[in-house]
């Protein structure tokens, strides 16, 4: 059965995607249903059996079983569709792609196929490096520097041209795919070369321990945070088509109706491949770097080289010019002026021209109404917040005395939790809005960085740190998994469809901008607490106050969109406004 079947001519069907259901379809419900209650029971007993660590043999016979079920349900699943008299029946459009059940069950299994090999990229970058780093020698700004500011100043500085050029290619694989598929095995060379920096290192310098650059003596951990510095910046620019078109891919391909749904499995998925690097990748993450990084490398091009074949884009009509393109007369320089070198001018100066045209609209667009400087805004705030996280693992390895298994177990059960609570927002944020349920699971999360401030001025002692940070896990930081669950979501319905990577650009270069200087002032700060007040690890407990202090600002502006999306019809009549309106 195709993916994606042929538009028909004549009006899309609007038919219900539960029409024509069978008596089994609700058994199949109740069953997954259980199956779920049955993971969360073992889950908690599991958790109540031992704080810190489960064994994997407690676990992999409940993971098996339960498994092989949903394989077994799902394909039953299939073949009946499959069979029925309704298999060529279109129950969603997205543009001119129409789905029929069997073509949706399969686009949405290569996206998350694609969102299971990003996660387990995703995660060694942001949870293994800030800990290298700091075993390396690294300072404090020098480990944001590397971690963060590095990436955001190429966001900045290119997320929003490769986003509007996105946006305005037509090819025959589409719009998004062509960037995703020729940027893919650039980012698995970076990956593997970064596993490798030691010995770039060592063909450098050889037996000695400093070398002369530029009349410089630069010594062997010197030269390692050079070389890895510049392997990350080759992985940034590489990486930069991934951090960005990927995201839009969704809002081309999955159906208006379903995209809450679809983006409550995709962060099922991906807090189920981060639930497996947390058990078992990280606690070996310092021990293997080469390897993780490498087998990252080499599984990250070929499981996203995979999604990009199997999923397939469909018509998009020619782009808008731009609003404030205008025909420019030709610079005629007289006789004494070359033909050639005279039309070498015109063509740089039309090429000027249109580009300052672009840039024009693209500041009007997106710049000029109140509702959008308010969801940057939002944004920007709390992307200012985790500009500290880099120092939550190392307050927890290194200030409350947790070793890496410990750290590893604290992340794999805040997202089991998570994969619980997570589907079920999913359908509430479809029935509510997204706006509303992301609304709610950021004021819980608000209380996260404030009960972490309470280890700003007590300590409980290894074991006591752990419990309430498991405590804290548990309780509040699944709902973080909520808001990102319905962010992507809350971004589709807020923001103009055609225009969609431009808005999403405009929105990235604010906080890219912001966080240029963030994560340096974060990493500044932990050394003036250092310097000035004489703290050695403790200081790493003051990254929750960092976070306070940013996420305070974001309510206040998500809380004002909220009410400007309410004055523009809210619910049943909101349309993105346009400019100057």
């Amino acid at each position: 059965m195709s993916q994606v079947e042929p538009a028909p001519s004549g009006p899309a069907p609007t038919s219900d995607p539960s029409a024509g259901a069978t008596p089994d379809q609700p058994r199949l419900h109740w069953r997954i249903a259980t199956l779920v209650l049955s993971i969360a029971v073992a889950t908690a007993a599991g958790q109540g059996l031992a704080w810190s660590r489960v064994e994997w043999r407690t676990l992999l016979p409940i993971l098996c079983v339960s498994s092989l079920y949903v394989i077994s349900v799902l394909i039953r699943w299939y073949r009946r569709e499959a069979a029925s008299p309704d298999a060529n029946k279109v129950i969603a459009t997205v543009g001119t792609l129409a789905y029929t059940k069997i073509g949706l069950f399969w686009v949405f299994f290569w996206l998350l196929w694609g969102d299971f090999i990003w996660t387990l990229l995703d995660q060694n970058v942001p949870q293994i490096l800030p800990l290298k780093l700091r075993d390396m020698g690294a300072g404090d700004t020098t480990n944001q520097a590397l971690n963060r500011t590095l990436a955001y100043t190429i966001a900045f500085l290119f997320a929003p041209a490769v986003s509007v050029l996105s946006d305005r290619h037509r090819g025959p694989r589409g719009r998004r795919i062509p960037f995703l598929l020729w940027s893919t095995p650039f980012v698995g060379i970076f990956l593997i070369l970064i596993g490798y920096y030691d010995s770039f290192t060592n063909a450098m310098l050889g037996s000695a321990e400093s070398m002369r650059i530029l009349g410089m003596e630069i010594s062997r951990g010197t030269l390692a945070l050079l070389v890895l510095g510049a392997l990350f910046i080759g992985f940034d620019f590489a990486n930069i088509f991934a951090n960005t078109i990927y995201w839009y891919l969704f809002n081309d391909v999955v159906p208006e109706k379903f995209i809450t749904r679809f983006y409550a499995l995709f962060r099922m998925v991906g807090l189920i491949a981060s639930a497996i690097y947390n058990k078992i990748i990280f606690p070996s993450s310092l021990t293997h770097f080469r390897l993780i990084f490498g087998v990252a490398g080499i599984c990250y091009v070929i499981g996203f080289v995979i999604m990009c074949v199997k999923i397939k884009e469909g018509g998009y009509p020619a782009p808008a010019e731009d609003a404030g393109k205008t025909e420019e007369a030709a610079v005629h320089f007289g006789s004494h002026m070359p033909a050639l070198v005279e039309s070498i001018v015109n063509a740089v100066l039309g090429s000027v021209r249109r580009l300052l045209a672009s840039i024009k609209t693209f500041g009007k667009e997106c710049f000029t109404h109140r509702f959008y400087w308010y969801f940057f805004l939002t944004s920007c705030f709390m992307f200012m917040s985790y500009q500290s996280a880099p120092f939550f693992i190392l307050r927890n390895r290194d200030s409350l005395h947790m070793n890496m298994d410990q750290i590893g177990d604290l992340a794999f059960w805040n997202n089991a939790v998570a994969i619980i609570v997570v589907p079920v927002c999913g359908w509430y944020a479809d029935k509510f809005h997204p706006i509303r349920i992301f609304i709610l699971a950021t004021f819980i999360c608000l209380l996260q960085p404030l009960l972490q401030c309470i280890w700003i001025f007590t300590d409980f002692g290894p074991q006591g740190n752990l419990t309430g940070q498991y405590i804290i896990a548990l309780a509040i930081l699944p709902f973080g998994q909520v808001r990102e669950t319905t962010e992507i979501p809350m971004y589709m319905r807020l923001l103009p469809k055609d225009r969609y990577g431009q808005f999403c650009a405009a929105n990235a270069m604010i906080r890219s901008f912001a966080m240029i200087f963030g994560s340096l002032a974060a990493g500044m700060m932990m050394e003036a607490l250092e310097k000035y007040a004489h703290m050695d690890a403790w200081r790493y407990r003051y990254y929750s106050l960092w976070a306070l202090v940013w996420q305070i600002p974001s309510v206040i502006c998500l809380l004002l969109l909220y009410r400007e999306w309410k004055r523009l019809g809210g619910d049943k009549a909101f349309k993105p406004p346009e400019a100057g309106a």
